[in-house]
């Protein structure tokens, strides 16, 4: 959202962000969550490796992402608010909450976005099959405010289902997963949260793990060994692994200030469009966060560790609009190429009841896909776009396209052709996908 807007104003566009809590930057800041991944995925861990390295020499050979995500993470990593792999953008970045959620309220406000705190968005003004504007619901009772063409980052789709949008929830019959079991219709990735404690001392901790194996796992996409994991501490990049207590294993990574880690991730079973299930959920987090703390307190270096945060019940997945193109796992794993293409992605396909012969697909060297505008324009309705986990993806694609990067750059195509159709005079659907891709391009979007 706040990427759409930035863009959108950027492009000349009058635009208004409207927020339901009273901090901006979504799972980057309020979740907790780093933005991955912005390089080449290869599965492999010596081959990530080396693309890890190549960040440091040649960065322009790994990078899939550019424009706008680029700039405003270039400039939190130069500001020391956010850490990344190698120092810069590469498998994980993360920021230090507080203050890159400020940053962001800089820039917006420089951009002269209005900013509109604290109002749920709770039903769609349509006519005739076009959206008009939204209905705000706040402490001051219900608004209206109309306007050319609506943006809904909400992840779930909730502008627009409200609107009359097609959508399905979890998966669906065009998954690989339905069709190889129907009953699997209807499920969704688990929801889980990223939580912060302080007092940590990782040198101690890395002591203890390179003195007790088992203790020590590499995780993610960088995929560093113990040793490439307390180097890049030392040189004050991210520096992502597994810790191992007696019972949980949970993933670790570094913030910009000492002694601050985030850990990941206790989740549960639920759906995030469920008011029964997110309560249930959030009452399920506490119990499981106090046995996880219980549990690494058993490490030295975070033996005497803190709670500084625990942010509610993130939701992974929900509605998956129906848009002109629906983006199938084929399509990323044969890297189709589109002409309306509007970025890439290139993360691990990482949600839950995706087929073994799926997962096992051997994606070969610099593997990266692209996303198609149409993939943000739903069907039937007119003035709407959405971007993030809720556009036009089967599960299986979803589980690759969902994650913060990917929706930051489906936010600044979003915010541009906002922009451009208000230019132009026409709906998002008719608006000529070179004019888009060209000026993305010219922005710095790798397309």
């Amino acid at each position: 959202g706040v990427v759409a807007a930035l863009a959108a104003a950027e492009e000349g566009a009058d635009t208004l962000l409207i927020e339901a809590s009273g901090r901006l930057g979504g799972m980057m800041t309020s979740g907790n969550a780093g933005l991955t991944n912005s390089i080449f995925h290869h599965k492999k861990p010596a081959e990530q490796r080396k693309i890890v390295e190549r960040l440091a020499t040649e960065p322009e050979s790994v990078q899939i992402v550019g424009g706008l995500p680029k700039r405003l993470m270039d400039e939190a990593l130069s500001l020391g608010i956010a850490v990344g792999t190698s120092g810069t953008q590469g498998s994980y970045v993360f920021t230090s909450p507080v203050e890159f959620n400020w940053f962001l309220m800089d820039k917006l406000e420089a951009a002269g976005v209005r900013l509109i705190f604290h109002a749920f968005v709770v039903d769609a003004i349509v006519e005739n099959g076009a959206v008009k504007g939204v209905v705000i619901e706040s402490k001051e009772g219900r608004a209206a405010f109309l306007a050319d063409t609506v943006i809904d980052t909400s992840g779930d789709g909730d502008v627009a289902a409200r609107a009359g949008a097609e959508f399905v929830v979890g998966i669906g019959p065009d998954d690989a997963a339905y069709r190889a079991a129907p009953d699997t219709a209807g499920k969704m990735g688990a929801m889980g949260v990223m939580y912060r404690v302080g007092n940590v001392d990782l040198r101690q901790a890395f002591d203890f793990m390179e003195a007790n194996e088992g203790h020590f796992f590499p995780q993610g996409l960088a995929k560093y060994s113990l040793r490439e994991s307390r180097e890049r501490l030392e040189k004050g990049e991210m520096s992502c692994f597994m810790v191992k207590g007696r019972e949980f294993g949970l993933q670790v990574y570094n913030s910009p200030h000492e002694g601050v880690v985030t850990l990941c991730c206790p989740c549960c079973e639920g759906s995030g469009l469920s008011l029964e299930d997110l309560s249930r959920a959030e009452l399920r987090m506490r119990d499981t966060i106090r046995k996880q703390l219980a549990d690494i307190r058993t490490i030295p270096g975070f033996d005497r560790c803190i709670v500084l945060d625990v942010p509610e019940i993130g939701v992974r997945e929900s509605r998956h609009l129906r848009g002109e193109y629906l983006l199938c796992i084929e399509d990323i794993l044969s890297k189709r190429e589109f002409a309306d293409s509007i970025g890439r992605g290139s993360h691990t396909i990482d949600t839950d009841h995706v087929p073994r012969e799926v997962k096992a697909r051997d994606l070969g060297d610099d593997w990266s896909f692209q996303i198609p505008y149409r993939c943000l324009v739903p069907l039937k309705v007119e003035n709407l776009l959405v971007a993030g986990r809720c556009a036009s993806f089967t599960h299986e694609t979803f589980g690759a396209a969902r994650t913060t990067v990917q929706c930051m750059i489906m936010g600044e195509a979003a915010g541009v052709a906002a922009a451009m159709c208000r230019k132009q005079q026409c709906p998002p659907r008719d608006l000529p996908p070179t004019t888009l891709t060209s000026r993305l391009r010219d922005r710095g979007v790798v397309l």
